[in-house]
C-alpha cells in the first residue's frame, strides 16, 4: 500500500496522460512498463555491434533479470532517475537521448555552449556552467527591439517549426554606405519547438550584421496551456521567452563591441532558464574563487528585486587553493549582507583528486562532472529492505547494472556539440544515490554500508564487461533526494522526517 500523498506526487510527475486532452493517465504499473520498455530497447541495442546486421535480443537470463527490476520499481523500492520515469520508452527519449540525463556541466565560452545549454533546459536536464570570458560579445551597435506576440489561442494551433531569419537594408538617398547601412533590420520568426528555441539564442549572439532595428516576431508559437505531445509537459506560450529575450538583447546592446563578463553570461544564462513554465530548469553558476569578478558574483544576488531571474541558478565559488580564516570571514561577511546562504563553497582541490576530469558540478552538486559530461541518478529505498539485508545486496546490484545500461545512448543528435557524446563514452558516470536512510535498521553499521555500495559498483562493472564497454569512472553518490523519496513514501535521503 502507497499513502494518498505518493499517489498525488505519482499522478502529477510521472504518470504520462494517455490522450491529448490530458483526462487519461497512466497507472503505476503502466509507468513501470514503459520504463522496462526503454530499458529493454537500450540493452538491446547496446548488445548488438556495428557488425551485426539485425536486433541481439535479450537472452532469457536477461529477460528474468527485468522482470526483477520490475518488481523492484513496482514496489517502489528502487527506482530510475525521475527524468527516466517521465520520458523513458516514449520516441522523443529515443529522438533527444540527451532527455534522459539529469544531470550536466559545461562551461560557456561560445555561441555553441549557449545554444547547449539551453537545449538541455529544454530537454529537462540541469545545468551546472561556468562564464568564461574571452568569445562571447555584446552586439556590433545597439539596436532598437519590437517583439511581435503571438495571437493563437486554440490548443492544437501548432506553428512553423522553424526558425526563419531575414534582413532588409535601406540606404536612404544621399546616404554613404559603409560598415553601418542605415535603416538595416533584422527580423526572426522564431520557430515552435524546442530546436527553435535552442538556436535562438544562437543566432542572437552569432550575428555581426550591423543593423538598427531587430524584430522577434513570436506569432507562431502555439498558446500557453497546451499539452506538448512529445515530452507531455505544458506549454508556456510565449510570454516568457519573449520576457527573456527582450533582456538578453538589452545584456548585448549594453555590452556592444565589447565582450561579455561573467555576470553577463550568467544573467543569460538564467534568462533562459526561465522560459518554461511547468518543467523547472534547475541551475548552478560556478565561479573560481580569485576570478576577476568574484566580488561581484558573491553580490550578485543583492538586489534580486531589480534581477529576479537570478533565482534560477545556485551560485557557488571553487576553490582550488585552501583559503585563509580572513578569506572565508570576507565571504560569511558578504553572505549575511547579502541576507541569504550564498555563494556555496566547493573544494575545487580535493574534488580534482577524486575525478581528474573535474571541471565542475551539477546543480545540486553531488557529481563530478567534466566540461560538457553527463551523469543519470538512480534511487535505491534502504529502509525498504530492513530484515532483508540479502535482497538489498542484490537490489543495489541490479539497479547498478540498470544504471549502466542508462550510460549506452547516443548523444549525436544535432543540436549539441560532438564533445558531450565522446564524453559520456569515455567517462560512463552513473549515481546510484539512497534514500530513506534514517529510517534503515543498520544506519550506524559503516560495513553494512560499505557492502551495499559494493553490490551497486559491481553491477555497474559487470554490465560494462558484458557490453565490452567503458568501465564506469564513478558509480555512487549521495544526493538530495525529494521527489522519488515521495513516491517510494520514505523518508528524504539523509534527513530526518
Amino acid at each position: 500500500m502507497v499513502s494518498t500523498r505518493a499517489e498525488i506526487v505519482t499522478r502529477r510527475t510521472y504518470n504520462r496522460p494517455k490522450d491529448t486532452e490530458g483526462t487519461q493517465f497512466e497507472t503505476w504499473e503502466e509507468t513501470v512498463d514503459r520504463v522496462i520498455k526503454h530499458q529493454r530497447w537500450l540493452w538491446e541495442r547496446a548488445k548488438t555491434k556495428r557488425w551485426h546486421t539485425e536486433t541481439q535480443k535479450l537472452t532469457k537470463e536477461q529477460e528474468d533479470e527485468l522482470e526483477e527490476l520490475r518488481v523492484l520499481f513496482k514496489s517502489r523500492k528502487a527506482l530510475p532517475s525521475g527524468r527516466t520515469l517521465w520520458l523513458g520508452g516514449t520516441e522523443v527519449a529515443k529522438r533527444r537521448e540527451a532527455s534522459m540525463f539529469n544531470c550536466s556541466f559545461l562551461r560557456v565560452e561560445s555561441v555553441h555552449d549557449v545554444v547547449d545549454s539551453y537545449w538541455l533546459l529544454l530537454q529537462g536536464a540541469g545545468v551546472g556552467f561556468l562564464p568564461v570570458v574571452g568569445t562571447l560579445n555584446g552586439f556590433t551597435r545597439p539596436v532598437e527591439l519590437e517583439i511581435i506576440r503571438s495571437t493563437k489561442t486554440e490548443a492544437g494551433d501548432k506553428g512553423n517549426p522553424d526558425n526563419v531569419e531575414w534582413f532588409t537594408e535601406g540606404v536612404p538617398e544621399g546616404t554613404k554606405v559603409g560598415a553601418h547601412i542605415k535603416g538595416a533590420r533584422w527580423h526572426i520568426r522564431v520557430g515552435d519547438s524546442a530546436e527553435a528555441w535552442a538556436k535562438l539564442p544562437g543566432k542572437l549572439l552569432a550575428n555581426k550584421i550591423p543593423c538598427e532595428k531587430l524584430t522577434l516576431d513570436f506569432s507562431e508559437i502555439r498558446p500557453a496551456g497546451t499539452r506538448l505531445s512529445s515530452y507531455g509537459w505544458i506549454s508556456s506560450g510565449d510570454e516568457l521567452i519573449a520576457d527573456a529575450m527582450s533582456k538578453i538583447v538589452r545584456i548585448l546592446n549594453l555590452r556592444n563591441n565589447r565582450l561579455l563578463t561573467s555576470i553577463d553570461i550568467m544573467d543569460i544564462m538564467n534568462l533562459l532558464g526561465s522560459t518554461l513554465s511547468s518543467r523547472r530548469s534547475a541551475e548552478i553558476c560556478l565561479v573560481p574563487y580569485g576570478d576577476p569578478e568574484w566580488v561581484d558574483f558573491v553580490h550578485a544576488k543583492k538586489n534580486l528585486g531589480e534581477t529576479p531571474w537570478r533565482t534560477q541558478s545556485n551560485n557557488s565559488l571553487l576553490f582550488y587553493h585552501k583559503p585563509s580564516r580572513r578569506d572565508l570571514s570576507e565571504i560569511f561577511e558578504a553572505m549575511m549582507a547579502n541576507g541569504g546562504s550564498e555563494p556555496g563553497l566547493i573544494n575545487a582541490q580535493a574534488a580534482l583528486k577524486r575525478a581528474p576530469w573535474f571541471k565542475g558540478v551539477n546543480p545540486c552538486a553531488e557529481i563530478l562532472l567534466g566540461n560538457m559530461s553527463f551523469c543519470n541518478l538512480t534511487e535505491l529505498n534502504l529502509a525498504a529492505f530492513n530484515g532483508d539485508p540479502d535482497g538489498l545486496k542484490r537490489a543495489a546490484y541490479l539497479i547498478g547494472r540498470a544504471n549502466y545500461r542508462q550510460t549506452c545512448v547516443n548523444l549525436v543528435d544535432g543540436i549539441l556539440q560532438r564533445a558531450w557524446h565522446e564524453n559520456n563514452e569515455f567517462l560512463r558516470l552513473c549515481g546510484v544515490g539512497l534514500t530513506g536512510i534514517v529510517g534503515w535498521e543498520k544506519l550506524y553499521e559503516p560495513k553494512a554500508l560499505k557492502n551495499v555500495m559494493k553490490a551497486a559498483g559491481k553491477g555497474a562493472t559487470t554490465m560494462a564487461r558484458e557490453l565490452k564497454l567503458p568501465m564506469p569512472k564513478a558509480v555512487t553518490t549521495v544526493k538530495p533526494s525529494g521527489t522519488l523519496s515521495k513516491i517510494m513514501d520514505t523518508t528524504e535521503g539523509v534527513h530526518k522526517p
